[in-house]
């Protein structure tokens, strides 16, 4: 399980619990991603916030407000399932954006991010992961690992 907090001060590990959050939440990725290409967003980059990374809270409360990324940690507190050291999964955003908007925007804030968003990933999806006191991003199929 991806346990809570900022980053552990090691990168390489901080860069593993980032990818292990992006696993615990792949179906919530591609539903976003499903419902992103729904609504007609064009190149879809999903988010994936940790509202209890420090960097995650704070734009989980730009776009959610106080009450609302406190209510949904609350009940996450709750709800989540413990791992077998009995730390249960942190409480996580979801959201999608057209490519276009992120490819101006995510560089400002997150400048060694500027790489990934020079084009749009030729195939599938791009995932920006703010967690472990940090951002990463992550390329992720068009169709489900599950589907074939």
């Amino acid at each position: 399980m991806v346990t809570l907090g900022g980053s552990t001060g090691d990168d390489e590990q901080d860069m593993e619990g980032r990818q292990s959050l992006v696993e615990h939440c792949l179906p919530a990725l591609f539903d976003a991603y499903d419902q992103a290409q729904t609504d007609g967003i064009l190149d879809p980059v999903i988010f994936l916030i940790d509202c209890e990374d420090p960097i995650g809270g704070e734009i989980a409360r730009q776009w959610e407000g106080d009450d609302g990324v406190d209510v949904a940690i609350l009940a996450n507190a709750d709800d989540s399932p413990a791992d077998s050291e009995g730390e249960g999964l942190t409480t996580t955003l979801v959201r999608a954006f057209p490519f276009a908007d992120c490819q101006h925007e995510v560089p400002e804030v997150f400048p060694y991010l500027s790489g990934s968003f020079a084009a749009p990933p030729s195939e599938g999806f791009l995932i920006v992961v703010v967690s472990f006191g940090g951002a990463a991003t992550l390329n992720a199929p068009a169709t489900r690992p599950d589907k074939r």
